[in-house]
């Protein structure tokens, strides 16, 4: 499929297919069905891609790199549309729900850039969002919040109206977070983390701070690196270092 690691993969259009990216610096487009790849970009990144991201229209592919840009392709024609610059290595980019906004992490000064998704003009620029690299930046589905979790262990959610951060939560894990994942109702937050755990967070109840979360311990032996909800939100699938995959109810 890539000839070094695949750092993302998503379903899309309406799950007949899979985008991957991959520290070989190529994202492919993948029908299932044939298992082989449709669309191959390729040849414009120069170093590892750390993440991609699809528009809910599946028009459009964002992705980040070790190359220290954000960029934007044509899904169909596989040519870019624009290219953002940052100052330091992009370890990861979202789309908000409604096709609008990008965001993305920087390692430099362990910033978030929001941007116009179709213009990529700059929203919101917050340098020192973090005190250590930011693994994982999302959209909330509500696009109203944009999630931030880093290897300070810190959980943020910064508003998009006010223009600043309306919640913080130190120590949210006693390792670094790795990933974190909303529902698609935007109720609850999952995180992933190295200390082997998962947490989930109430995120609704306005007691977010203060309402403990529940935590789903014992099912990796080693650093727990990614998480996801299933669509109805019954599930959370994680996968870690010690090659496993769980299920969780």
């Amino acid at each position: 499929g890539h000839s070094d690691t695949v750092s993302s993969c998503h379903f899309c259009f309406e799950d007949t297919k899979i985008l991957s990216c991959s520290y070989d610096k190529t994202v492919k487009l993948w029908d299932i069905e044939q298992g082989f790849p449709i669309q191959v970009f390729e040849e414009e990144h120069t170093a590892p891609i750390s993440e991609c991201s699809l528009t809910p229209d599946d028009r459009r592919v964002v992705t980040s790199s070790y190359d220290n840009t954000v960029k934007a392709w044509d899904t169909e024609t596989g040519k870019i549309l624009w290219t953002v610059e940052h100052e330091g290595i992009v370890t990861s980019c979202d789309i908000s729900r409604d096709g609008r906004y990008v965001v993305s992490s920087s390692d430099r000064e362990s910033t978030i850039h929001i941007f116009d998704a179709v213009s990529a003009t700059l929203v919101a620029h917050v340098r020192g969002h973090h005190k250590s690299t930011i693994t994982r930046c999302c959209f909330d589905p509500g696009y109203q919040r944009v999630t931030s979790v880093s290897y300070d262990k810190t959980i943020k959610l910064w508003d998009m109206i006010t223009q600043s951060t309306s919640v913080t939560i130190h120590e949210g894990h006693s390792n670094a977070i790795s990933d974190c994942c909303f529902t698609s109702d935007g109720h609850y937050l999952c995180t992933a983390s190295w200390d082997k755990t998962l947490k989930i967070w109430d995120i609704k109840t306005g007691k977010f701070g203060c309402h403990e979360p529940v935590s789903l311990n014992q099912g990796h032996e080693g650093s727990v690196s990614s998480c996801l909800f299933s669509q109805d939100a019954s599930l959370v699938v994680s996968g870690g270092y010690d090659k496993t995959v769980a299920v969780w109810d």
